[in-house]
């Protein structure tokens, strides 16, 4: 007995699957080559910005220490003093600079000594607070404050 149907059939299959796995492999080619070209900036910047977001969601974030406004009658602070995390910059410091012995005359403010630095003033006049050295000046000398060039005693 000859099962001719059975082999044609077995055969067709076989020639069914290498023609469907080269076409599988053309379409897939096709697709890697032409990736450069296509332009999926919207579906690209979708894709980018949900990783980006499941990725930063099992970091830790830092969590923001806020402040509280006190009420007429609460005993609270308004602010906290800085944390580890919340340094003060340091000011920056100038040297004072001796004042002409005619200007030096009259009723003149006093610096304001720097707690912890011994020779360090804040001036009377300077807003920002900036520190001044008056180390190398006795009490009482007047000397030049060289961020506004106004003159004032050493305490």
């Amino acid at each position: 007995m000859d099962n001719h149907e059975f082999t044609l059939n077995a055969y067709s299959l076989i020639n069914r699957l290498v023609r469907s796995r080269c076409i599988s492999l053309l379409v897939a080619a096709l697709f890697l080559l032409s990736a450069h070209l296509a332009n999926a900036d919207r579906v690209g910047d979708f894709f980018k910005k949900l990783g980006q977001s499941i990725s930063k969601a099992f970091q830790p974030q830092p969590t923001p220490h806020p402040t509280r406004k006190t009420t007429p009658g609460s005993r609270e602070p308004t602010s906290r003093g800085p944390t580890a995390t919340q340094v003060a910059p340091t000011p920056t410091v100038l040297a004072a600079s001796a004042a002409p012995a005619d200007k030096a005359k009259g009723d003149m403010p006093y610096g304001i000594p720097v707690p912890g630095r011994k020779g360090t003033v804040i001036s009377p006049y300077s807003p920002d607070g900036n520190y001044i050295d008056v180390s190398a000046f006795a009490p009482e000398s007047a000397v030049r404050d060289p961020y506004t060039g106004k003159i004032f005693r050493v305490p």
